[in-house]
């Protein structure tokens, strides 16, 4: 699959659109099916990155693939991938103040609700602490702590 760059016409960039709506469909599908559904997220966040390369910070659309990207990469739960997507996005030269503080609040509203839905491990640690044991966790299976 060829995807685009930023002097390319809209053909791609509506081809893209199409795909980012394919994949959030199935994603949602999946939820509701009580399927594991975080590769689908995965794609969509993929999608949105693509699509958020293609077009401009300066324009709406891209402003709203780079909230996808971010957003889709949380619900996948690769939190490393979100934190580095809005960096990113945010240290852009012409990024406007908007964006910078729309994606600050996507991954800051992620921590409140971890650490809503876990209390007890927010009180000992940071949300970022606790993502990477639970990263560690699940590389490790189910005998990662017998190592």
């Amino acid at each position: 699959m060829r995807f685009i760059g930023r002097n390319e016409g809209s053909v791609e960039s509506d081809t893209l659109n199409t795909l980012v709506t394919a994949a959030i469909w199935r994603a949602e599908q999946l939820e509701a099916l009580g399927l594991p559904s975080s590769s689908a997220w995965a794609e969509v966040s993929s999608f949105e990155e693509n699509l958020a390369n293609a077009l401009p910070v300066t324009e709406r659309e891209g402003r709203i693939a780079r909230r996808g990207a971010v957003h889709a990469a949380l619900k996948a739960g690769d939190y490393g991938r979100a934190e580095t997507l809005a960096r990113g996005y945010a240290g852009e030269d012409s990024a406007p103040r908007s964006i910078k503080s729309a994606l600050r609040q996507i991954l800051e509203e992620d921590a409140r609700a971890m650490a809503n839905r876990f209390p007890y491990a927010s009180k000992r640690h940071s949300p970022r602490e606790a993502r990477d044991l639970a990263r560690h966790f699940r590389e490790a299976g189910p005998f990662g702590l017998a190592a």
